[in-house]
């Protein structure tokens, strides 16, 4: 039997029981207390929880002479017929977050709604698959090409399932050295084969929700669902790369055994489009030479404090993925300088979790 608590008191450190759902939903308002245990008999986890003062100190400096070169150039790669949508949130994302340029590369015959689309964003036509809308593998040299001289490239949102555009995928993840994100249909193309992953050169970030890492795994949703923590670590470990498993309470692992629980967020997430937008401020942080486990963490994090943000002003539904857009940079400037109201009340005041 549980109870339904408005607060929670926890002894120490808090435990994975009321971090995670369905716990969490249970707890209420988590609250720590010291009672003086030793901190070498509770420093015993890798497990951290989302904490403001240290996330704000990944912030990428913003010097006064600074220029649009200071702050990297992140290529997207993304879209197809009909979602043409998610590559302009992917774009629009990275530059909310603070890069300085950023390109996308879309099928050929779509360039000209992209360009319609994107005022800020450059784009630039790739080979595309006869009679398809959608990336063909004589992109690849294209994109080597293009390739020279960015600091990041996001790959997948929107990007389609042909069979061409998979192999895509996975050629350029095998041949490339740039920090790479992959998210959406790039994960997909992953699921019928993960040995690009072990053979890259780059520092690259997976972004999957369950149903994505359902199909990379080959195991239920609810499977996944039920030891999101586990799963993550072991899969990071195993291919060498940063794994950020969204949902509620987004994981984030590396290669290290490094994991970070994420506390921000809320059902606004929960709409389409929203992801895209991740996966550029996750790319755009990157494109600025974040290592990839702070730009993933501080993406995250970021993402879901905006979405807090338009909870307080418009309620938990309705809110579109292009409002969070809108507020990003005044959430920004606001998360910088400590003066967001859960900041300064932040229940959560601690690093670790005991398992």
């Amino acid at each position: 039997m549980a109870v339904q608590a408005d607060v929670t008191v926890t002894y120490g450190w808090p435990k994975l029981g009321q971090i995670l759902p369905p716990g969490r939903d249970w707890v209420g308002r988590l609250w720590q207390v010291d009672i003086s245990i030793p901190p070498s008999l509770l420093d015993v986890s890798k497990i951290e929880l989302a904490e403001a003062r240290e996330l704000r100190s990944l912030l990428p400096p913003r010097p006064f002479a600074s220029h649009k070169g200071s702050y990297g150039h992140l290529l997207v790669v993304a879209g197809s017929e009909g979602k043409t949508g998610a590559a302009t949130l992917t774009a629009q994302g990275a530059l909310r977050v603070g890069a300085g340029l950023v390109t996308v590369g879309i099928p050929s015959s779509l360039n000209d709604i992209m360009e319609v689309k994107l005022t800020e964003a450059m784009t630039v036509p790739l080979p595309e698959v006869k009679g398809s809308r959608v990336l063909g593998s004589a992109a690849l040299s294209s994109l080597e090409t293009i390739g020279k001289g960015k600091s990041a490239v996001a790959v997948g949102p929107g990007l389609g399932t042909h069979p061409e555009t998979r192999q895509l995928v996975r050629d350029l993840i095998r041949q490339t050295n740039i920090p790479l994100v992959v998210d959406a249909d790039g994960i997909n193309a992953l699921a019928e084969d993960l040995s690009c992953l072990e053979s890259t050169q780059a520092p690259i970030i997976l972004t999957p929700h369950p149903g994505e890492m359902s199909r990379l795994l080959g195991r239920s949703p609810g499977e996944i669902q039920g030891c999101r923590l586990e799963l993550a670590q072991d899969f990071s470990r195993r291919h060498g790369i940063t794994l950020v498993l969204k949902g509620a309470q987004t994981v984030i692992s590396d290669p290290e055994g490094r994991t970070y629980i994420n506390n921000t967020g809320n059902p606004n997430l929960a709409a389409g489009g929203t992801g895209d937008v991740l996966t550029g401020m996750i790319a755009g942080l990157m494109a600025q030479k974040l290592p990839s486990f702070d730009a993933a963490r501080l993406g995250v994090y970021l993402h879901g404090l905006v979405a807090d943000q338009l909870m307080e002003i418009k309620g938990d539904r309705g809110v579109l993925a292009g409002e969070l857009l809108e507020m990003l940079p005044a959430v920004i400037t606001k998360f910088t300088l400590g003066r967001l109201p859960q900041m300064e009340e932040e229940a959560i005041c601690y690093r670790r979790v005991i398992s």
